[in-house]
């Protein structure tokens, strides 16, 4: 059986377009416009992301505070492993 939330794909995000893209493997890494912001990422893990980059509205989405942002929920989803606590999807 394939469970589509554990399968991992490519978080990339184009700044000109201001889209997200998971890849599957399929489209090379690094073109047209699209840089890589995880190279594994479930889409559990992206929703908890990109709720987490869309807390605070801004303008213009950045490479610098993309990966701001996933340094910061890396930390966090840590964090919760040390207290036992994790996120579920409904």
């Amino acid at each position: 059986m394939d469970n589509t939330l554990d399968k991992t794909y490519r978080l990339e995000f184009n700044e000109k377009q201001q889209q997200f893209h998971l890849n599957s493997g399929m489209q090379e890494p690094e073109t047209n416009g699209w840089f890589t912001i995880a190279e594994h990422c479930s889409e559990i893990e992206f929703k908890v992301y990109e709720a987490y980059v869309n807390r605070i509205p801004q303008k213009k989405l950045t490479k610098e505070y993309l990966l701001k942002c996933l340094t910061e929920v890396t930390k966090f989803t840590l964090n919760l492993l040390e207290y036992k606590l994790a996120v579920k999807a409904n």
